[in-house]
């Protein structure tokens, strides 16, 4: 086992599930499992006590579900570990992700899936070029409170992630934002001024009490009078800075 494994906690509710992630993870030399836990409380408590880089935490779970339980962890004043959220219900996606959970797996798990799920851990913690020979609990901190890499969005019945960095503009739709990828749009039911917290450290502003755009897909910026600018994304996409956002967008572009 390499000595740089990952110390990794397995809480849930359910016998054959904690089975099923121990055979997993047995599979791969880069975790150390250092117990499991089989309710919320108890999960708070092995946190505590263990202090793992990794945990596999199950949603649904007596005494405190799995987003309570790092939210006792957070109160505690701990380190926050990285997390696999594993659950048999689809509708806590879009929650886990925005708490910045590694992955989201369903069960019952499939090797694949869950090997996905550790390979993207992995490249998750490792080392920035020059880092050397960091602490890899260094890396792990604080990471719920990080901004989001991808946002997830449901489409056909299917949840697709989408990388927040390809994302062009963003537009209010009813009750949902509707995220311009190049040619291809989709929906997200979020409020627009959650949106704007999550996709501001992103390099976003809003422009619009409507539009939010990715600064970096700025091509030409043209002054309209009134304190009003006419903005020439770099796919030919024209959007209007209204003049109540002008000031606070221009100071984004500082």
């Amino acid at each position: 086992m390499p000595e740089a494994a990952l110390k990794t906690l397995i809480v849930d509710d359910e016998l054959p599930a904690r089975e099923l992630l121990q055979a997993h993870a047995a599979r791969r030399p880069e975790l150390r499992v250092l117990g499991e836990a089989v309710d919320g409380q108890a999960a708070v408590e092995a946190i505590c006590r263990l202090a793992p880089d990794l945990v596999l935490l199950d949603v649904e779970m007596p005494s405190l579900d799995g987003f309570a339980v790092l939210d006792e962890v957070d109160h505690l004043g701990l380190p926050l570990p990285r997390v696999i959220y594993v659950t048999a219900f689809d509708r806590y996606a879009v929650r886990a992700f925005d708490v910045n959970a590694i992955d989201y797996l369903l069960k019952p798990v499939s090797e694949t899936r869950f090997n996905q799920a550790i390979d993207r851990c992995l490249e998750a913690c490792a080392p920035v070029a020059g880092g050397g020979d960091k602490d890899i609990r260094k890396l792990l901190e604080d990471v719920l409170h990080l901004p989001p890499q991808r946002l997830l969005v449901k489409e056909r019945g299917r949840i697709l992630p989408i990388a927040v960095s390809s994302i062009d503009w963003l537009e209010a739709e009813g009750d949902y934002i509707r995220i311009h990828v190049g040619r291809q749009t989709h929906l997200i039911e979020k409020t627009f001024s959650r949106m704007e917290e999550l996709l501001a450290p992103r390099g976003f502003a809003r422009i619009h009490r409507s539009v939010m755009i990715n600064l970096d897909r700025i091509g030409e910026l043209h002054p309209e009078g009134s304190g009003r600018l006419r903005l020439l994304l770099r796919d030919g996409t024209q959007l209007m800075v209204s003049r109540s956002y002008s000031a606070k967008f221009r100071e984004g572009l500082l």
